[in-house]
């Protein structure tokens, strides 16, 4: 078996009184061996040791860089596969941003000296069990409970494991090929909104909240029964502050858009990002020149007459605003003041269809949701992606046809079977008539 490579290092090499020559930092990288030309004690500095290895390991993989590899696992290392990866391959797929994120959490565990001789069932699990005591990213720090990350979700890091494994061994052939381990996948419930929780959400967005009669509030009358359910109204601040809550709930259940979709709708046609034609009564999920994706597809949707009837008039809405900026001589271009800060006056022309005061929605819309959740007094599991399942739940049970509700879903016919097939009015009825003498 071959000697596991450690990767570029710096090794000091001795000095020799044979040649009159001192000790020289040098730069081991498998069987190769390269000199800085710095002396023991020029370790650090700009000009040191250390910042020739950082060289070398940059220009290894500057773009175009001629390289021999390997095909021995075991010298390979995993940091050198996961940023291979990330450079080549991530910034091409659906959504690179969560993938640079995933992979940053592999190299942390991985890159510390591990080769592709040390992915095997032990490590994987010794992965999972290492992740899922991490909290997550966007947990609020110094709760009594922080979030921890899922089983799922150190399993989704491993696929990227595997499939950067799988990108690298097309350039570097390896032999033999490592095996990533992946915990045993949930099955996913697929659950979705009954129309009376759809109901509660979108009241809770449009600036309700659902909460028992306090005792002693007066008893019987208009609001009820001390121990029932109430709604209260919130504040107006509130209520303007989920008016992009509203847009996003009815889009999701009359479309089933995926969430990271809809913050992105534009009012006017482009080529790169998902916008809204009203006189067409379409929405182009995807922008004309954006590349339509294996697993993420974005199909243009038709969009149902009461959503269209909203949609125009949150046109109006975002027209007269942009109408009375241009009126007072505001452009996008124009500082917003502390004076219109406080009066809640923005001077950004409203471009995209979900906005927060004029202000694009740059993020996931994570936070709110949860709190129209709370509110609606719905389970705090029910997350955005729900409003998808829920739309096609619906199509499937009023029985529309699989190949109509995948395109308009944006999903695979296998899929849409696969996951909502059950709700389908005639679900197994052929088995059942069969075994019912011919009779329904």
């Amino acid at each position: 078996m071959s000697r596991r490579s450690k990767g570029p290092r710096l090794y000091l090499r001795a000095a020799r009184p044979d040649r009159a020559q001192d000790s020289l930092w040098v730069i081991r990288d498998g069987s190769r061996e390269i000199s800085t030309g710095c002396p023991e004690h020029r370790l650090s500095g700009p000009d040191g040791a250390e910042q020739k290895l950082a060289d070398y390991i940059a220009q290894k993989w500057a773009p175009g860089a001629v390289a021999v590899r390997s095909g021995d696992p075991a010298s390979v290392l995993v940091a050198e596969v996961l940023a291979f990866y990330a450079q080549k391959k991530a910034p091409k797929l659906a959504n690179p941003g969560a993938t640079a994120a995933r992979v940053k959490a592999l190299a942390d565990w991985w890159g510390d000296g591990k080769t592709l001789a040390d992915v095997k069932l032990s490590t994987c699990e010794a992965y999972v069990e290492y992740r899922i005591k991490q909290p997550l990213k966007q947990a609020r720090r110094g709760a009594a409970l922080e979030k921890r990350v899922t089983v799922q979700g150190a399993r989704r890091e491993l696929e990227d494991l595997s499939a950067a494994i799988t990108f690298w061994a097309k350039e570097y052939p390896l032999h033999p090929r490592p095996v990533v381990t992946l915990p045993a996948k949930d099955e996913s419930p697929r659950d979705a909104l009954t129309r009376d929780q759809a109901a509660a959400l979108l009241l809770a967005a449009m600036g309700w909240r659902r909460e028992r009669v306090p005792p002693g509030s007066g008893g019987a009358g208009r609001a009820g029964e001390p121990g029932e359910w109430r709604w209260k109204r919130l504040s107006k601040s509130a209520r303007a502050n989920r008016a992009h809550l509203r847009r996003f709930v009815l889009i999701g259940l009359y479309t089933g858009t995926r969430p990271g979709v809809i913050p992105k709708l534009l009012w006017e046609e482009a080529a790169t990002q998902a916008w809204v034609d009203l006189e067409a009564g379409t929405i182009y999920r995807r922008g004309k020149r954006e590349r339509e994706h294996r697993t993420k597809k974005r199909p243009l949707v038709k969009v149902p007459r009461r959503l269209l009837a909203h949609l125009w008039r949150w046109k109006r809405l975002d027209d007269a605003h942009n109408s009375k900026l241009a009126k007072n001589g505001l452009s996008k271009a124009s500082s917003t003041s502390v004076e219109t800060e406080k009066r809640g006056i923005t001077t950004r022309p409203v471009s995209t269809v979900l906005h927060h005061g004029g202000e694009p929605i740059t993020g996931k819309i994570r936070r709110g949701f949860a709190a129209c959740v709370r509110d609606a007094g719905l389970d705090p599991d029910i997350t955005p992606h729900w409003l998808r399942h829920t739309c096609a739940t619906w199509l499937m049970e009023a029985g529309v046809d699989p190949w109509d509700a995948a395109g308009y879903t944006g999903m695979t016919t296998a899929t849409l079977e696969k996951c909502y097939g059950h709700h389908r009015p005639d679900h197994q009825d052929k088995a059942r008539r069969a075994l019912s003498g011919g009779r329904t």
